[in-house]
């Protein structure tokens, strides 16, 4: 059983890869010049959600993993290169 600490380390853990994974895909927008608008209607994802993401406040689903890598150009596991999921013990 995990104890309340280490369910706090894997909670940190797990919001900084959404941090990371948010400043990639704003560094991938900009780098594509699209603006978070352009990025959401590509993506048929609402701008808010988009600026959520970038910001690190929200995590994903498969749904809309594909689709920001649609509108990127890229494949779904090119985004997640680098990101780092937290082990349970």
């Amino acid at each position: 059983m995990c104890s309340l600490f280490h369910l706090r380390g894997v909670e940190k853990a797990y919001l900084k890869q959404l941090q990371l994974f948010g400043s990639e895909i704003k560094r991938l927008r900009i780098s594509k010049k699209l603006t978070q608008e352009g990025l959401a209607d590509r993506c048929d994802i609402d701008i808010r959600t988009i600026q959520r993401i970038e910001r690190g406040d929200f995590g994903i689903g498969l749904h809309n993993l594909f689709a920001l890598s649609s509108a990127l150009g890229m494949q779904p596991s090119e985004l997640l290169t680098g990101i780092k999921i937290p082990k349970y013990q």
